[in-house]
C-alpha cells in the first residue's frame, strides 16, 4: 500500500463546498417493530426489503427473557411499510447475544456477531438457493471475544469497524478499523484517533456506502445527554484524520441514550433511543444533503485545527516526511540551514522503502535546483526516484523547496 507520510496540510481556497446533513422530524416505527422491550441496531437490506434488528428482554427470544438478544427481521413494501417481525432465523439466534453487523452489496451474504464458536472473529451467513446456511467465522486478528465489542461491516466487505476496549485505547470503548488487502487478508485493528476517541465510550459505528462519513455515538463528545449520534469525515483516504465530529443535532439526540444509526441513499435513517421510555426503540428520519457554502474562516481554521492533528498523531521521534526548505532569492548555493533540514529528513528513512522523491521549486535559480538535486543522491538517494521538479517561478513570495518522500508502507 502507498502511503504518504507527512506533517503539512495544503488546503486550496478552492474548497468552497461541504455537504450538511438535514432530518426531518423523527418518528418511533410502529408496533410492528417496536415493542415494550428493547430494540436496537436496525440495518436495513441493500435492496431496502428487509429491516434487521437486535432484541431483549423478548421471552420469545431463545434465551427467553434473561438470555441473549435475538436478531429479528421485518419485511419492508414500497411504501415503507413494514411487516409483523420474527426471530424465526433459528439459525442466526441462540441463548447468546446475536446481531446482524453488515450485509453484502447482493444481499447474499450477512455479517454477524460471533455467538456461535469460541474461536475470536466474526460470523457470516449465506443464501443458498433461498435459504440462509448455518454461519462460519472469520477471524480478525486482535479480535477477542469480549463482552463489550461490536462491529460495522462495510458492504464491500473490505472495512470493518469495531469498538471495543484495548490497551491503546483513549478511554473506555474506541473506534478501530481492521482493513482487508488485496489477499484476503484481515489487518491488526488501528485506532482510529483521538479526533474521533475520547475519555468516554465510542460505539455503534457505520460507515457511509462511500467510505467518507464515520456515525458513531459516544458520551465523550459534547452532546445533550447520554450518548449522542455524531458524524465525522474522513480526510485524504487516512483513517486517522477526520473533520472534528459534528453533533447531529436535537432532532436526532435527546438527553438520553441515542445511538445504532444508520443511513440509507441518503433518503432514509434509522437510529436508537430511550428517550421515551426506559427502554429503546428504533426510530426513523427522512435526510437530505444539502450544499453549503464555507466562509474562509472556515477553511482557515479546519487548516488550522488539521495541523495540531497531525501534530498529535505523530509520534515524538518520527520525522518529518514533507519538508519545506527556505532560500536567499536567486541563490545558487546551499546554505548550511538548507543542507541540515535536507539532511535531517532523507537520513531519516529506509532507503529500500523510498518509493519517490518530489520537489516544488519556488523561484529557485536553475543552478541550485541541480545543487538540491545532487545533494539528495550524495545523501543516498537514487536519483532515479527524484520526479522531475515542479517550477513555480512568480506568484508566490518564497523562495526554496518542498520536498516529499514517498514510502512504501506495508
Amino acid at each position: 500500500m502507498k502511503k504518504w507520510i507527512g506533517l503539512w496540510l495544503v488546503f486550496s481556497t478552492l474548497l468552497t463546498h461541504a455537504q450538511e446533513i438535514q432530518f426531518s422530524d423523527p418518528v418511533p416505527l410502529g408496533s410492528s417493530i417496536n415493542s415494550e422491550n428493547e430494540e436496537v441496531g436496525a440495518l436495513l437490506s441493500q435492496d431496502g426489503k428487509a429491516l434487521y434488528f437486535v432484541r431483549a428482554f423478548d421471552k420469545r427470544n431463545r434465551g427467553g427473557v434473561g438470555g441473549g438478544m435475538d436478531i429479528w427481521t421485518a419485511l419492508r413494501d414500497a411504501n415503507g411499510r413494514f411487516s409483523s417481525c420474527t426471530n424465526e432465523l433459528r439459525k442466526w439466534n441462540n441463548k447468546f447475544n446475536n446481531s446482524v453487523i453488515g450485509i453484502r452489496k447482493d444481499n447474499q451474504v450477512v455479517y454477524l456477531l460471533n455467538s456461535y464458536t469460541t474461536k475470536a472473529g466474526i460470523a457470516f451467513s449465506k443464501n443458498v438457493n433461498g435459504q440462509w446456511i448455518s454461519p462460519e467465522v472469520i477471524a480478525i486478528p486482535g479480535v477477542q471475544q469480549l463482552n463489550l465489542v461490536g462491529f460495522y461491516m462495510h458492504s464491500s466487505f473490505s472495512i470493518l469497524l469495531i469498538s471495543m476496549e484495548r490497551p491503546d485505547s483513549h478511554g473506555k470503548e474506541d473506534l478501530y478499523v481492521s482493513l482487508k488487502d488485496s489477499l484476503d487478508r484481515w489487518g491488526e485493528p488501528v485506532n482510529l484517533g483521538n479526533s474521533i476517541n475520547t475519555g468516554g465510550y465510542e460505539i455503534s459505528p457505520f460507515l457511509s456506502e462511500d467510505g467518507k462519513r464515520l456515525y458513531f455515538a459516544s458520551n465523550g463528545h459534547q452532546g445533550y445527554g447520554d450518548a449522542d449520534i455524531f458524524v465525522a469525515e474522513r480526510l485524504y483516504n487516512n483513517w486517522k484524520l477526520w473533520t472534528r465530529p459534528k453533533n447531529l443535532g436535537n432532532k436526532i439526540n435527546s438527553e438520553k441514550f441515542d445511538a445504532y444509526f444508520s443511513i440509507y441513499g441518503d433518503t432514509v435513517c434509522y437510529f436508537s433511543s430511550n428517550q421515551a421510555s426506559n427502554f429503546s426503540d428504533i426510530y426513523t428520519s427522512k435526510v437530505s444533503l444539502v450544499k453549503k457554502k464555507l466562509l474562509i474562516d472556515s477553511v482557515n481554521r479546519i487548516v488550522n485545527e488539521t495541523k495540531k492533528l497531525l501534530n498529535q498523531l505523530k509520534a515524538p521521534d518520527e520525522p518529518d516526511g514533507f519538508q519545506y526548505v527556505s532560500s536567499p532569492l536567486n541563490s545558487v548555493i546551499l546554505s548550511n540551514q538548507m543542507q541540515a533540514q535536507m539532511k535531517k529528513m532523507i537520513l531519516a528513512y529506509d532507503f529500500n522503502k523510498l518509493k519517490s522523491i518530489e520537489l516544488t521549486c519556488y523561484r529557485l535559480h536553475p543552478d541550485q535546483i541541480g545543487n538540491i538535486m545532487d545533494y539528495l543522491v550524495s545523501l543516498g538517494a537514487n536519483r532515479k526516484l527524484i520526479k522531475q521538479p515542479k517550477l513555480i517561478p512568480s506568484g508566490t513570495n518564497r523562495s526554496g523547496v518542498e520536498i516529499r518522500l514517498y514510502l512504501l508502507v506495508p
